[in-house]
């Protein structure tokens, strides 16, 4: 729910929904935590892959781990500061992150600002930016 900066899950047997992390409209941040002490900022993507949750933290430039179960986020890739640089964790840079999508181990970021593709291996952390030849 990017206007809350909060994620949220739906029961599609009932249409329940609940907050996973983040609280409301007026509450956004950049903090690592569970449940209501997390803060993100204007989250947009979210892609799924071994039972993890990887969110694209698009104004605080980064992408984060969510485990849905614990209600727990961390930081995983990017420093916070906007740029473009590869490199692992914390070393790589992003300019608002956007859409997500995980395949065959690699998580790809639609890059918004740096209008590139990102491919992150989510074993060890690095990214590097797709080369796209015409």
């Amino acid at each position: 729910d990017s206007e809350v900066s909060a994620i949220r899950a739906v029961a599609l047997d009932g249409g329940y929904v609940h907050t996973v992390a983040g609280t409301g409209l007026f509450d956004f941040g950049d903090v690592d935590g569970a449940g209501e002490a997390v803060r993100l900022q204007h989250p947009l993507g979210v892609a799924r892959a071994n039972g993890v949750l990887y969110v694209a933290d698009s104004y605080n430039h980064k992408i984060k781990r969510c485990d849905p179960a614990e209600r727990r986020v961390t930081s995983f890739l990017g420093s916070g500061e906007p740029g473009h640089h590869d490199g692992r964790g914390v070393e790589a840079q992003f300019s608002e992150p956007g859409g997500l999508s995980f395949a065959g181990g690699k998580l790809y970021v639609a890059d918004t600002n740096n209008h590139a593709i990102r491919v992150c291996d989510v074993k060890t952390g690095a990214v590097k930016t797709l080369e796209v030849r015409c």
